[in-house]
C-alpha cells in the first residue's frame, strides 16, 4: 500500500513539474552558464562524454558543448526537450543531443559516461525519497568506473536569511510527521505534501504554474548516496577556489554539491 501511495505522489508531482518546467523554457532557454558550472566543466578533460541529468532547455548542456564536451541531456518535459533541440540546430552544434527521460529510469546501458551532471537542483525536482536514491543509483550505473558524477541539491538548512527560514521548515515538517502519524492511526490517505517538500511559484517566469520542490538536510543527503563510491560535499565558494580551504558554514548554505566517484569493480 505506501509503495503504491508513494508511486501515486510520484506520478502527481512529476505532472506537476511537467508543467512547471514547460512554463519556463523562455527564460532557461537563455540563461547562461554560472561561474561554478564553467569552474566544474573545465576542470575535466575536453572531449568528455557527459549526460546532463535534468536538462530542461539546455542550458548546461549547451555551454559544455561550447567549452568543448559532447554531451547528452534527458529531460521528462517534452516542451523543454524540444526547445533545447531547436537551439542546438541554430547554434549548428552537432555533438549534443537531447532525449525524453525521466532520472530515475536513465535509458542508457552501464558505464557509458565519462562524467554526469545533475545542476541546479534539478535532484530536488524527484518526489520520493525512494526515487531520488533510485535517480542516484542510476547516475552511478551510466557513468563508467572510476567516472565523477556531480549533484547539486537544495539545503533545508540555508541560513542565508536568518534562523527563521529553516526552524519553519522543520517545524512545518514535524507537523506533517504528525498528520501522517494520525491518519495511519485512523487508517486514513494522507493526501498533502510530504515532509520537507515544498510548492512555490516561479520567480523566472511570472505565468509559469507552480512548481515542487524538496528541500533536504546534509544526513538525508548523505543516506542516497550508493555504497560502490566515494563522496564528497563541497560549497559554491569551494568549487571557486579550487576546492581548497575550509568553509565553516559549508552546510548551511543554499547550494551543496555532492562529488561522487563510482569505485571500479573488484
Amino acid at each position: 500500500m505506501k509503495r503504491s501511495m508513494n508511486d501515486n505522489y510520484y506520478r502527481k508531482i512529476k505532472k506537476l513539474n511537467i508543467s512547471h518546467y514547460s512554463g519556463e523554457v523562455p527564460y532557461y532557454t537563455q540563461a547562461p552558464l554560472r561561474e561554478v558550472e564553467k569552474k566544474l566543466l573545465t576542470s575535466i578533460p575536453k572531449q568528455s562524454k557527459i549526460l546532463d541529468v535534468g536538462c530542461g532547455s539546455g542550458r548546461f548542456s549547451i555551454g559544455a558543448v561550447q567549452i568543448g564536451h559532447n554531451v547528452t541531456g534527458i529531460d521528462i518535459t517534452p516542451a523543454a526537450i524540444t526547445a533545447a533541440t531547436e537551439k542546438a540546430k541554430k547554434l549548428n552544434l552537432d555533438n549534443v543531443n537531447f532525449l525524453l527521460g525521466d532520472m530515475a529510469e536513465i535509458p542508457f546501458g552501464d558505464d557509458e559516461f565519462d562524467c554526469i551532471f545533475c545542476p541546479r537542483f534539478s535532484i530536488n525536482a524527484v518526489a520520493t525519497f525512494e526515487k531520488r536514491k533510485k535517480a542516484i543509483d542510476e547516475m552511478i550505473r551510466v557513468v563508467k568506473p572510476e567516472g565523477a558524477v556531480y549533484i547539486e541539491s537544495f539545503n533545508k538548512l540555508y541560513l542565508g536569511r536568518g534562523p527563521i527560514l529553516p526552524l519553519k521548515n522543520l517545524f512545518s515538517d514535524f507537523l506533517k510527521q504528525i498528520s501522517i502519524f494520525w491518519c495511519r492511526l485512523a487508517g486514513k490517505e494522507y493526501n498533502s505534501l510530504l515532509p520537507g517538500d515544498i510548492v512555490y511559484k516561479s520567480n523566472k517566469v511570472a505565468s509559469a504554474p507552480e512548481g515542487y520542490a524538496h528541500l533536504p538536510t546534509i544526513f538525508e543527503l548523505k543516506k542516497l548516496l550508493p555504497q560502490n563510491t566515494t563522496h564528497k560535499f563541497y560549497s559554491i565558494s569551494q568549487i571557486l577556489n579550487d576546492r581548497k580551504g575550509f568553509d565553516l558554514i559549508k552546510y548551511f548554505r543554499y547550494s551543496i554539491w555532492i562529488f561522487l566517484k563510482k569505485l571500479p569493480e573488484d
